[in-house]
């Protein structure tokens, strides 16, 4: 369904530098109308008051609109989405480029969320409408867990990013710089003999060409394994594990510079890539990374392992063990467990040195393997320490804290710790503080604070590492 609305189209003037225009922030109106439960007001406050406002935020921030609506965005439907449309939007109209409804459901299934558009505008292609329902049986309400609540932030930018752009049905809308409609930008590639959806647009594959290092990667590789609703509307889980688009639900996920850059090749918006989180998975490893297949018995790549024995994700967040899924085309990952998160608090409960281990959201620990033990025992497994980065570039050591006692890593290898029996693992410092232990703001601290020294100094009233928290 398509809306006629007066566009600012000024950008395609004749003649007009390109290089001189200014773009407004992208304009968001929600409407809750539809969300209300009245056995649940819990849910529904958390959703209206707490993370919608937040992810709302982040792409009023993170986005700039190309074509705006002039004035007010006013529909004459009686009826959006399914649902009786708001009478402010039939009458004066609201301030924005972007509608959507925020609606829930009770539903038997696996689904937390799902969205959809349900208007485009008749000149752009570009969405105007749309909607986010939560499943009220799966969807769970933060209650002042953090990590709960950063989970659900990624759940709603997944679900905002799929309406804004991010759906196979809406790649056939994409327009160029000339505001024409896109051809050959979606293609049906064959790679490691499996045929996958491939997006190539600008500025997306010069993107991912350099992340990975690689000139001869196709564009974004779809994901082909998920079915209806998953299938080339996702990145592919094996090539983006940990991004946001990627299929799946993973611990650890990040809204990297490529949901944001695959937006921006709609040619709707012009993204903000301050807003996008620190994101390293693949990166320098070069083509083979992406047309290589997974051995069986060797891990090519620091993303990859084989076996099942327990280690540390590659997004150092937490422990895990080994595994893949029917996502993964037999690459075996290590998949953090929520029992060795830690930012998890409680888990401090599982740790096998718990006296010297740390955990929590505050406390900037990351994940390192080894064997270390106050007894005589070598197996090994996963650990929560303190760590500091000193010196750069070749210079650079890392610092295990545990307790009273620093382990300084100088090189990878196994290292031993006096007054325990064992060795710690130390990764390569400097790949491990250019990635895994890397200081940064966040999302931007969400368009609401400021990043300064990579820690967020948020704006009266918020708060959390990411300013994703009211007070």
């Amino acid at each position: 369904m398509f809306h006629d609305v007066n566009e600012d189209m000024s950008s395609l003037e004749e003649g007009r530098n390109l290089q001189t225009v200014t773009y407004p922030q992208f304009r968001i109106y929600a409407n809750y109308d539809n969300l209300a439960n009245t056995s649940n007001e819990t849910y529904t406050s958390y959703v209206r008051d707490d993370l919608a406002p937040a992810v709302i935020s982040y792409f009023q921030g993170a986005l700039k609109v190309k074509y705006p609506v002039v004035g007010n965005l006013k529909l004459s439907y009686t009826t959006l989405c399914g649902f009786t449309t708001p009478s402010i939007l039939r009458t004066t109209g609201v301030p924005a480029d972007y509608v959507i409804f925020f609606t829930s459901r009770v539903e038997d299934s696996n689904v937390v969320a799902s969205s959809k558009y349900c208007l485009l505008a008749d000149g752009t292609r570009r969405p105007l409408v749309a909607t986010t329902s939560f499943n009220q049986v799966m969807f769970k309400v933060a209650n002042g867990d953090v990590i709960l609540h950063e989970k659900n932030t990624y759940l709603l930018l997944h679900e905002m990013t799929h309406t804004l752009g991010f759906s196979s049905s809406l790649y056939r809308y994409f327009i160029d710089a000339s505001g024409k409609t896109l051809t050959g930008h979606v293609q049906s590639v064959n790679i490691t003999n499996d045929t996958h959806t491939v997006v190539d647009v600008a500025p997306l594959t010069a993107k991912l060409r350099a992340f990975h290092g690689c000139d001869s990667i196709p564009g974004a590789i779809m994901e082909n394994d998920g079915g209806a609703g998953t299938d080339d509307s996702h990145f592919d889980k094996k090539f983006y594990l940990y991004d946001t688009m990627a299929s799946g639900s993973s611990s650890g996920k990040r809204s990297s510079e490529f949901s944001l850059a695959l937006l921006e090749g709609s040619g709707w918006y012009v993204a903000n890539y301050s807003y996008a989180d620190v994101y390293f998975y693949g990166a320098g490893q070069g083509c083979n990374f992406i047309f290589g297949t997974c051995s069986t018995t060797t891990a090519d790549f620091d993303e990859f392992c084989i076996g099942s024995s327990r280690g540390c994700s590659s997004q150092g967040h937490a422990g895990g063990y080994c595994s893949s899924d029917d996502k993964t085309d037999g690459c075996r990952y290590v998949y953090a467990s929520l029992s060795y998160h830690c930012e998890d608090p409680d888990d401090v409960d599982n740790a096998r040195l718990p006296t010297v281990e740390s955990y929590g959201r505050e406390a900037g620990s990351r994940c390192f393997t080894g064997s270390l033990n106050t007894r005589s025992s070598t197996s090994t497994t996963s650990f929560c320490f303190k760590y500091n980065c000193v010196g750069s570039g070749t210079t650079t050591q890392l610092q295990v804290i545990l307790g009273t006692k620093t382990a300084t890593c100088y090189k990878e290898g196994p290292l031993s710790v006096s007054g325990y029996y064992g060795t710690i693992n130390c990764p390569d410092p400097l790949q491990f503080c250019s990635t895994i232990g890397k200081k940064y703001c966040p999302r931007g601290c969400m368009g609401r604070g400021t990043c300064v020294n990579n820690k967020c100094q948020c704006n009266t009233g918020f708060t959390g590492v990411d300013c994703a928290l009211r007070v």
